[in-house]
């Protein structure tokens, strides 16, 4: 993206609204010198004049603003100790309840990590303890590793239930899911820890704003019966049935398919059945198929974890513990990956996703990033990397990964994939008008 957004911005809108620079100072009452010069980066794009643009134009002020991008060399690093600096103790019921330390946290994507200390202490593990203190829940996903004895609370289906969880246990908890979580009374009076990863998905502040436009009676009925695949595909087919304006007689008749059989019918098609459909609405098959949601909740226990040594079972370099994760956040994975014996080899990593990493060992690592930047990486350190940055570990030590897609989805993908390379180059710099 180029220094002056604002001015690239300005651009691509003249371009979306189709307006010619001489439009566009008629529009707005300035020389259309005056809009070159803002089109050429030779004049900073007043904010009065996007409150004006924004005014007579259909037009939002997000438009005119790209993301920030905080980072050095594709990666941000928060040392423990800046770490350390951000303490503060948050109370419930009028007692001290958790103790709160920010990770690291990049402009560039949607993690809010938080190290929380648990330290509300409780002598049993009723999910009813009128001392446990249970938010309403956020909008945000969480992921949660946890360090030491804790009680993990949660709400579901109107019934407070309780998780005995320890070091290396971990779980998923989806949107406005009340929870809490308490240290687990033990012989070595430790307090637990917890290491909160909260981040958006698809449903983000951009998409959030365009509900909100559409307000709420008309957003409700987007909603999909997604409770298991059967609904998932029934209800998917009546949306996409209604986006083409297509009847049950018009689907009958196209198609040799019956509708009301469909609807009625208690299993589902079989692929060719499916694919047929999706061929007839020019969609593809996994449109009738969106995912569903199973685990509102999903906790697991470090014993249960997959794991794998990369890149073999014959050169052991790394071990890769599979940590919680979901199928209907296919861009979410985390692990928690040992380093065994790195000092030599020329393992890199490169992810096609945003990374959180925590030192979660005792090890001091260091880390080298695209060949170029080294940095210690040290316990209590947390680093964010950019989607496609090279990284390489040198040491032995414990790392806690979590890595999102955050609003690069599959369909994201798609439509950049569709871009020729000319194309894809414009995209990030759009220095050309629509017409000649």
């Amino acid at each position: 993206m180029p220094k002056n957004t604002f001015n690239y911005k300005f651009k691509k809108i003249l371009n979306d609204l189709k307006r010619r620079p001489e439009d566009a100072a008629l529009d707005l009452g300035l020389t259309k010198k005056r809009i070159n010069q803002i089109l050429e980066g030779k004049r900073k794009l007043e904010f009065d004049l996007i409150e004006k643009a924004v005014k007579i134009w259909p037009v939002n002020y997000n438009e005119f603003f790209s993301v920030e991008d905080d980072t050095k060399h594709g990666f941000k690093i928060f040392k423990s100790k800046a770490s350390n600096s951000t303490e503060r103790k948050m109370y419930r019921g009028g007692e001290a309840y958790y103790l709160y330390k920010d990770t690291v946290m990049s402009k560039v994507s949607t993690f809010r990590p938080e190290w929380i200390q648990q330290l509300k202490v409780v002598d049993n593990s009723n999910p009813n303890n009128n001392g446990v203190k249970f938010n309403n829940g956020h909008f945000l996903h969480q992921f949660t590793y946890f360090i030491g004895p804790v009680n993990f609370y949660y709400i579901l289906n109107n019934k407070k239930r309780v998780a005995k969880m320890n070091t290396g246990d971990s779980m998923y908890i989806s949107p406005y899911i009340p929870h809490s979580f308490t240290t687990r009374k033990n012989k070595k009076n430790l307090l637990g820890n917890i290491l909160a990863l909260t981040y958006a998905d698809k449903l983000n502040t951009e998409s959030l704003n365009e509900f909100s436009a559409i307000g709420y009676e008309l957003t409700k009925k987007f909603n999909l019966n997604l409770k298991n695949k059967i609904y998932s595909f029934k209800s998917s087919l009546l949306y996409h049935l209604k986006n083409s304006s297509i009847s049950d007689h018009n689907f009958k008749e196209l198609t040799g398919l019956n509708l009301n059989r469909l609807l009625k019918n208690k299993k589902l098609p079989n692929k060719k059945v499916i694919d047929k459909i999706a061929t007839f609405l020019k969609i593809n098959s996994r449109d009738l198929l969106p995912p569903i949601q199973n685990d509102y909740v999903k906790i697991q226990k470090y014993k249960s974890n997959r794991s794998w040594y990369y890149p073999s079972k014959y050169k052991k370099e790394f071990l890769f513990v599979e940590l919680t994760n979901l199928s209907h956040l296919p861009m979410s994975k985390a692990f928690e990956l040992n380093i065994l014996n790195n000092n030599k080899n020329n393992i890199e990593f490169s992810v096609p996703a945003h990374q959180y990493l925590y030192n979660i060992g005792s090890s001091k690592i260091k880390i080298n990033f695209n060949k170029k930047t080294k940095q210690n990486f040290n316990p209590g350190d947390s680093i964010y990397l950019k989607p496609n940055v090279n990284y390489k570990f040198t040491g032995k030590g414990k790392v806690l990964i979590l890595r999102i897609g955050g609003s690069v989805s599959s369909d994201a993908l798609y439509h950049l994939s569709w871009l020729s390379q000319k194309n894809l180059k414009r995209l990030f710099n759009d220095y050309k008008q629509w017409y000649n």
